[in-house]
């Protein structure tokens, strides 16, 4: 079978992020902070004024839980798992721990393909 998905614009790539930003409800400063950067690149990107590193994306794909190919392809955009938080701030400590959980689901996701199961597998 074919792979059909064709890669997009980083304008594209940038609106992706900051929706799944939003939804998340994380800020740019705390998106730079988890990342390392300055806010002002983080607004560069979801504007498509700045291309995106691999490590940049593969992180954002790790936090936002979903694969690398949802970010900078014309793949449907959903997150493997929503995982919700009983808090109203999130810091860098609280980032990277669910970037751990995350990076443990998307492993754990895959590990099932490859047995043969079904990505809509419950």
């Amino acid at each position: 079978m074919e792979n059909s998905l064709s890669t997009i614009g980083i304008s594209d790539i940038g609106a992706r992020i900051k929706s799944l930003r939003e939804k998340a409800n994380l800020t740019q400063k705390q998106i730079a902070e988890y990342l390392s950067v300055d806010q002002s690149l983080i607004s560069k990107f979801e504007k498509g004024e700045r291309s995106i590193s691999t490590d940049i994306l593969s992180q954002l794909a790790t936090l936002f839980c979903c694969p690398i190919s949802a970010l900078i392809s014309d793949e449907k955009m959903t997150p493997v798992y929503n995982i919700a938080f009983r808090t109203s701030t999130m810091d860098t400590a609280d980032l990277n721990a669910l970037a751990i959980i995350n990076k443990i689901a998307l492993n754990q996701l895959k590990m099932d393909q490859l047995a043969g199961g079904n990505v809509n597998d419950k």
